[in-house]
């Protein structure tokens, strides 16, 4: 249970089978004020958007902002109403190919959360497990020596964000390769089966995901709830996805449909949230949204988005 200016502790706890890099505890702080910035807003602002097969993401907040890993405080936002998506751990995987050193028994690292984050008590919480390879030299052909036992274990440490108290949602971020598919896709299922049965699963999903690289149509029904399409930092692809955004056309991904990835600092999000996006359908306004910011939140910051996304 978490108490005023309480820290987490179970970010931190040692896993045996994996080399924990961790220098400083994590810290999800709750301050028992009740914020009134931002309050004046609040009728316009829907409290689900989409749905999932059973129904898990209906509860989430239409807005989402993701906390990444620096010092956040977010008190200021509605409990009620806006939710905070955050940085819990990030995993790195060997090298695609490449198997461990043999001086060192891990076969992926876990990094916990090393900065604090300040909440407003019944913030609405989603864990997010950050997943990094090193970059390809190898032939894309190449996937992860990752065994299926190695598979369970990172597995089982993105399950374990579920028992962090107050956490709502399990999310993954892993801009996997095309290699990597199929990797990524066992771990989802597993992951699924370690999740108790109402808490949903969010990816991030790469905009090809949602368009033309349908790997994602392939996963057994009711193994992720929502994919979030990732509407900046999309480098090669941006032009592509920009025309098929004014196009004003749905994603063809199910799993995409419900909601988008926006940045605080990138024209297309800007486009989007302030309906200059051309095409941009009106239903669209019913997507939960998940924003990032270059730097830390302000409540200035969050209010102009929350200005802007109004139906």
């Amino acid at each position: 249970m978490l108490s005023d200016s309480a820290t987490v502790t179970s970010l931190r706890k040692p896993i045996a089978h994996v080399a924990i890099v961790a220098l400083a505890f994590t810290a999800l702080a709750l301050d028992c004020r009740r914020h009134t910035v931002l309050a004046q807003r609040r009728d316009f602002l829907p409290m689900r958007a989409g749905h999932s097969t059973q129904g898990r993401t209906n509860n989430l907040p239409g807005i989402i902002f993701w906390a990444w890993e620096r010092p956040e405080d977010l008190r200021f936002l509605n409990p009620g109403q806006d939710g905070v998506a955050f940085l819990a751990k990030t995993i790195y995987l060997p090298s695609p190919g490449v198997a461990p050193p043999e001086t060192s028994p891990a076969e992926f690292i876990v990094r916990p959360r090393l900065q604090p984050l300040r909440i407003a008590p019944g913030t609405t919480l989603i864990a997010v497990a950050r997943i990094e390879t090193p970059p390809l030299h190898a032939p894309v052909s190449t996937t992860p020596a990752i065994s299926p036992e190695t598979r369970e274990r990172i597995a089982s440490e993105i399950a374990a964000l579920q028992n962090i108290p107050a956490v709502s949602a399990i999310q993954i971020d892993f801009d996997a390769t095309s290699s990597q598919h199929a990797f990524y896709s066992t771990l989802l299922q597993v992951v699924r089966r370690k999740l108790a049965p109402a808490i949903p699963l969010s990816i991030t999903a790469l905009a090809s995901w949602c368009i033309g690289d349908r790997w994602l149509d392939q996963l057994p029904p009711d193994t992720i709830d929502e994919a979030v399409p990732m509407l900046f930092r999309m480098g090669p692809d941006s032009a592509s996805v920009a025309r098929f955004l004014r196009a004003g056309e749905e994603f063809p991904v199910a799993a995409c449909r419900d909601t988008l990835g926006l940045s605080t600092d990138e024209q297309v999000s800007h486009d989007l949230l302030t309906r200059r996006f051309a095409g941009m359908p009106a239903a669209w306004r019913q997507k939960r949204i998940y924003i990032f910011a270059p730097h830390a939140w302000t409540a200035s910051a969050a209010n102009s988005i929350l200005q802007e996304w109004q139906p």
